[in-house]
């Protein structure tokens, strides 16, 4: 594998946990340790559209209880009722050219609204907090 070299300092104990794991998977130590920096980096921004990214970083700053005020919002009711609207209508071929802008905003705002909550429950996550399941969520 190449890449680049780095000197890290662990702890005696955590040398020690690499060790016994490499030990018991039959790898490197080297290999072990890259695959616990790959498992432990926060969440990636990588395939996120590049107009989302920005507002993303931007959570990474949040407190805990700020990404679950943002893991837990909602799209506002009003605007929900008009999407779907707005799509039963476009499914007819109904819409004009002002429903297609106000439904193409609407549809980037539900793009982002899911995107800062499932980036915001990642980050959570990543930081030891305890994640709802899927069953645990409330549905619709």
């Amino acid at each position: 594998m190449t890449g680049q070299a780095i000197t890290l300092h662990l702890p005696e104990h955590l040398y020690r946990q690499l060790g016994q794991a490499a030990n018991v998977l039959e790898q490197t130590l080297d290999d072990v340790a890259l695959q616990s920096i790959r498992a432990g980096l926060p969440p990636s921004l990588d395939r996120v559209p590049e107009r989302f990214q920005v507002d993303l970083q931007a959570l990474g700053r949040l407190s805990n209880e700020m990404l679950w005020q943002v893991a837990r919002s909602e799209i506002d009711d009003d605007k929900a009722t008009l999407y779907e609207s707005l799509l039963e209508r476009n499914q007819r071929g109904e819409l004009d050219e002002a429903d297609r802008v106000k439904l193409d905003a609407l549809r980037e705002e539900a793009d982002l609204l899911m995107l800062r909550r499932s980036f915001a429950y990642a980050l959570l996550k990543w930081r030891g907090c305890n994640i709802p399941t899927l069953d645990d969520l409330p549905r619709p």
